[in-house]
């Protein structure tokens, strides 16, 4: 996968739009009710597995300290906070499909690189063997 944070972010973004049209909510980076607490904290625990805390602070606009204390308690949201399993898995489920998805598209435009990249090595010795 392209590892340039900008385009991470970018990919966060993307995948941040999927999840919340998946679970039918508007994003509000401030909200502190539930309704809205819950879905960001489970993406971005599921996020960081993939882009870290500083980019996934980047993505949920939130302080990076802040997607520390979503990781630290993420063990107990689990048990103890209605409804928050279902939400991580369907983050997780999401983020992980696309990540997973885009790492196989930026292989594929990494090939098509190297292809074209040594077909003109080929042109370039053939033209020096022929002269």
């Amino acid at each position: 996968m392209n590892s340039n944070p900008l385009t991470l972010i970018e990919h966060g973004k993307e995948a941040l739009g999927i999840y919340i049209k998946a679970i039918g909510l508007e994003y509000n980076s401030k909200a502190r009710h539930f309704k809205h607490t819950q879905p960001r904290i489970a993406f971005g625990v599921a996020l960081t597995r993939h882009i870290g805390d500083s980019l996934t602070s980047d993505v949920l606009e939130k302080d990076r300290t802040t997607i520390i204390h979503y990781k630290r308690k993420h063990a107990d949201n689990m048990h103890l906070w209605d409804g928050y399993d279902t939400l991580f898995e369907t983050a997780q489920y999401i983020v992980d499909s696309y990540f997973n998805e885009t790492a196989k598209l930026d292989r594929v435009a990494y090939i098509d690189r190297v292809i074209r990249e040594m077909v003109e090595e080929k042109k370039s010795i053939q033209s020096k063997i022929n002269v």
